[in-house]
Formats: structure tokens, sequence, C-alpha cells
């Protein structure tokens, strides 16, 4: 596990065990192939989440909010303005409406720089702008993403699909019993 400084511990962890129906560390280790003490660590951010790690806890607690959270305060999330906001569903929609209608006006921007294939001084403030726009998008697509990721996770994720977590001394994988995602999709 890396030694980066995050902006302080994971919450979504604590919330994800407790949402997932495992009330104290001992239960969710029964779970997740970790001690108690490990997650208690994770959980508190003493130990650093390593991406793999940050993947099964998502499979096993039926949380993949976890993993978009995780990548928020990852090094290089951080370092590239990556941004997990719990915003309520009325507000994150009318960001993401007014976003796409500003939208328009940015993709014709872009395309006017784009049209002789160069980046000009005199076009560099504009880029700039659009850059920091879709950034913006970024964040309020992300929020929405968790809004949708939140509303399938816990108990029923789990009894959809009958979570079934690896053992960290077998080393094996996470799997689910259940339709796949494929499957899902040619049934919509």
């Amino acid at each position: 596990m890396s030694g980066y400084d995050t902006k302080g511990p994971p919450d979504y962890l604590r919330e994800a065990r407790i949402q997932a129906g495992y009330g104290n560390r001992g239960a969710a280790s029964t779970i997740v192939p970790f001690s108690p003490e490990t997650i208690g660590r994770h959980e508190r951010g003493e130990a650093q989440i390593a991406p793999q790690d940050a993947v099964i806890y998502s499979d096993c607690y039926g949380a993949p909010a976890i993993m978009v959270r995780y990548c928020a305060d990852c090094p290089v999330g951080i370092r590239t303005g990556r941004t997990a906001t719990d915003r309520p569903l009325p507000l994150a929609t009318l960001r993401i409406r007014h976003l796409i209608q500003e939208g328009q006006d940015v993709a014709g921007v872009l395309e006017r720089i784009a049209f002789d294939g160069e980046i000009d001084q005199s076009e560099r403030k504009d880029f700039e702008n659009a850059l920091t726009f879709l950034q913006k998008l970024d964040e309020s697509i992300t929020d929405i993403m968790l809004i949708g990721l939140d509303k399938r996770k816990g108990r029923s994720l789990v009894q959809q699909e009958t979570a079934k977590c690896g053992d960290q001394l077998t080393g094996s994988s996470v799997t689910f019993s259940g339709p796949s995602v494929k499957e899902k999709r040619r049934k919509k």
C-alpha cells in the first residue's frame, strides 16, 4: 500500500459496511478478506487502501460507489481534481441540465479552436476555460453516478446477486451468481 495522504478517513467505507448490514468490523470480516483490525485501520485512514482493496470492499459490500469515492481520494484523483460530492438528486439534475445547455457553447468554442489543429496563444484562455467547464461537467456526471450507485448498493444488491467474496488465504477472486452485466443489458 502506498503512503500518500488523503483528505481524511474514508467515511464512505464505514457507511458502506453499515449499509450492507455489517454493524461491526468482526461481522464484516466474514465477507471481506481482511481482519477486523485491518478494516478498522482502513476506515480510520490509518492504513491506505490499495486500488484492489477498494474493488474488494465495493464487491463485498455491494457498494460500487466505493470505487468512485476511492478514485476521488487516490493520488491521481487528487492531482487531477476528481471529486465525489453527495448532492441531492434535484440539485444534481438541475446542474447537469444547465451544464449540458452551456456545453453547446463550449463545444462551439472548442470546434473553433480545433479548426486549424493547433491551440495558438490567442486561443489559450478560451481553451483553459473550456477545460474548466469540462471538469465541472465531469464532477456533475460523477454526482449523478453516485446517486445511481447509492440507490443500488447495500442489502438489495447483495440479495439480488448473492455476493461471494474471495478469501485472503486462497486469493480467490470476487464472484457473483446471477445475471452478468451483459445479460442485464440484453434484457432491457
